[in-house]
């Protein structure tokens, strides 16, 4: 399973497309904000620590938008939920290609064992440098404000390696947040939700209500598959529903499943 995690940048002269930036004319300058979210794995937590996010300005260089270190549950950031990771009030205006996010040393993973509750130190990838680029596209202009949203893959982003976990960090761009289902499943405590179809994949969990939201999917027709998970994340039910269409631009609502 994989999660989603939004940054969003905050340029004081910065401007999404629907595409990639949201644009809200009331800011007198640019601005660019960054926000993260995430695709579930099926662990408990993962909190990593961010410090520090740049955006690459084409033909010009890197920008820092943001050097405050801040931790992070990646897991929290399911059902639509999002953080804030950067902002920035004064950027220069034009073509942004790629982020660069720099994580310390400092992640851990906790995930349920048969003795119970186990968290472990996450050692990183053999980038020592502990940088992640992420490819953008996001043309700022001046007195709007930029958003970008990226998913944080979880699933393919921890690795279990020997008798440990490695973490590489697996991003991507959200370039429609506004596509997407959502619904509510009865009769279980907690589902992992996957849509899928030839070409793309997307997942998330039900939140303690039972209600679930994945966003950020190409226009199409999807397979749901709702899995209702027992104790120790054991798989007790599932249920499949074909033919899901999803529509650009639209969330489309499922109403309550019953499984």
């Amino acid at each position: 399973m994989k999660r989603i995690l939004v940054l969003t940048l905050l340029v004081v002269c910065a401007g999404f497309t629907i595409q990639s930036c949201k644009k809200d004319n009331k800011v007198s300058q640019g601005q660019m904000e960054v926000r993260m979210t995430d695709s579930p794995g099926d662990f408990v937590a993962l909190n990593v620590e961010i410090m520090k996010v740049e955006a690459y300005l084409e033909n010009s260089g890197w920008v820092t938008i943001n050097e405050s270190t801040q931790e992070i549950n990646i897991l929290d950031l399911t059902n639509g939920a999002e953080v804030t990771i950067a902002s920035a009030t004064t950027v220069q205006p034009g073509t942004y290609t790629k982020l660069r996010l720099t994580f310390s040393g400092e992640n851990s993973l906790s995930f349920n064992g048969t003795n119970g509750l186990n968290t472990v130190n996450l050692s990183f990838s053999s980038n020592v440098s502990h940088q992640v680029e992420v490819p953008i596209h996001c043309q700022v202009n001046s007195g709007v404000t930029s958003s970008v949203l990226l998913d944080f893959n979880v699933g393919s982003s921890v690795i279990q390696a020997g008798g440990g976990y490695i973490l590489n960090p697996v991003l991507t761009e959200i370039s429609d947040p506004d596509t997407g289902v959502q619904g509510h499943v009865s009769g279980t405590t907690k589902a992992a939700i996957s849509l899928s179809n030839a070409s793309h994949n997307a997942s998330t969990y039900t939140n303690a209500n039972g209600y679930f939201l994945i966003k950020g999917v190409p226009d199409g027709t999807y397979l749901l598959k709702i899995e209702a998970k027992g104790l120790g994340e054991v798989v007790a039910s599932q249920k499949s529903i074909q033919n899901v269409t999803v529509s650009k631009g639209q969330i489309k609502s499922l109403g309550s499943i019953q499984i």
